[in-house]
């Protein structure tokens, strides 16, 4: 069954959700959750195991992370649209745009049978140059947000939290978003 628009925007305000302690440990490192320039997407196969940890085995079959061409990834039973933050810095030397922070990066989380998932991150570009950023994932966001998601999924009701950091970002820009030029941000 798939999210009403409703549901939707309650996942735009960035919630998390109560019993996914999120914490990457030593699954992750900071030089393997940054995006290159240049890809208008990427995946986080490393963190896997930090979202296994995060389902407390509650899930079964135990959920894995689907990989594949694009003819295997698109036999998907699900999908779902949601965003977390990131930093980006702009690597064109002729740029004068050092880097910018977003609180909107479109994740897009697709489920398969047997409780897989492939969860893509759209990277966006930089506002002077018109070059794809290098991104740097908030791990914890994105562990959440997959989280979250399969137990959704899973039918497991769940409490939502606030994940604002207090943090202000700027606004939204869809003209260099790769995920609303692809149809997966609500922008």
């Amino acid at each position: 069954m798939e999210e009403t628009p409703s549901d939707f925007f309650l996942l735009l305000s960035s919630p998390l959700i109560t019993g996914c302690n999120v914490s990457t440990g030593p699954y992750t490192s900071r030089s393997d959750s940054t995006m290159s320039s240049n890809h208008p997407e990427q995946t986080f196969p490393h963190l896997h195991n930090a979202v296994i940890g995060n389902l407390n085995n509650i899930l079964v079959p135990r959920p894995y992370f689907k990989r594949g061409s694009r003819e295997i990834l698109s036999n998907f039973t699900k999908k779902y649209s949601t965003f977390v933050m990131a930093n980006f810095t702009c690597e064109n030397s002729q740029c004068s745009k050092a880097g910018w922070r977003s609180g909107k990066v479109t994740i897009l989380i697709r489920g398969y049978e047997n409780n897989g998932y492939h969860a893509t991150i759209f990277n966006q570009r930089c506002e002077r140059c018109k070059k794809f950023g290098s991104l740097e994932l908030d791990e914890s966001a994105y562990i959440d947000r997959v989280c979250y998601r399969l137990k959704k999924w899973a039918g497991i009701s769940l409490e939502m939290r606030s994940s604002r950091d207090g943090k202000a970002t700027p606004p939204h820009k869809k003209d260099l978003c790769e995920g609303c030029r692809r149809g997966f941000c609500e922008g």
